[in-house]
């Protein structure tokens, strides 16, 4: 049977779309490429024709994570700017609906200890996409006057906040630690004062 020219770049896509939402659902150790490669359809056996190891496709997947989850809130937040944008990206961060879908959000909460103690690979692609973060968050909080400082600390308390907010079993005090996190990551920066 012959396949279209592009087959092989779409079932890689397949693949890292698989792997990117397991190993923010259940962690990179836990996840097996049989279970990513069941996940997008494929038989375990074709893992190797598309990536060398499974530290490959973690940096890889990593990425992709990456780029879905920044996709999302930049399309949430266009046109906004100084304190609204601030405001709406720690209610979009700082959600529940974040919380509850670890699967399709930010894979720092999800992946950063994990990240720590991989590859060179997977870590050179964490911190470029979170220094690009870091630029983002300070040229939106301040274009003429970019703090990164404050975009660092917004960003892990962020991180941080929703890694507590899942990690705990009762509701109600997952969402206190939510609330809290986001009034002071919109108090952090300065948001008032730097529109």
């Amino acid at each position: 049977m012959r396949y279209p020219l592009d087959h092989k770049w779409q079932t890689r896509e397949r693949i890292l779309g698989a792997a990117a939402a397991l190993f923010r659902r259940h962690g990179y150790s836990a996840t097996g490429v049989d279970a990513v490669m069941a996940s997008a359809d494929l038989t375990a056996g074709a893992f190797y024709s598309h990536f060398r190891s499974k530290q490959v496709l973690l940096a890889k997947a990593l990425d992709t994570a990456f780029r879905q989850s920044r996709s999302d809130w930049q399309n949430l937040l266009k046109g906004l700017r100084g304190r609204q944008w601030v405001r709406k990206f720690a209610a979009f961060y700082l959600g529940e609906g974040h919380r509850d879908a670890a699967d399709l959000g930010c894979p720092m909460p999800a992946l950063s200890p994990e990240i720590s103690r991989s590859g060179k690979a997977s870590r050179a692609v964490f911190e470029q996409h979170l220094r690009d973060l870091v630029d983002t968050v300070a040229q939106q909080v301040n274009s003429t006057a970019p703090d990164r400082r404050h975009a660092i600390s917004a960003i892990a308390l962020s991180v941080g906040g929703l890694m507590l907010a899942r990690a705990v079993k009762e509701r109600g005090f997952s969402n206190e630690i939510l609330s809290a996190c986001r009034e002071a990551v919109i108090e952090g920066c300065h948001a008032e004062k730097k529109q």
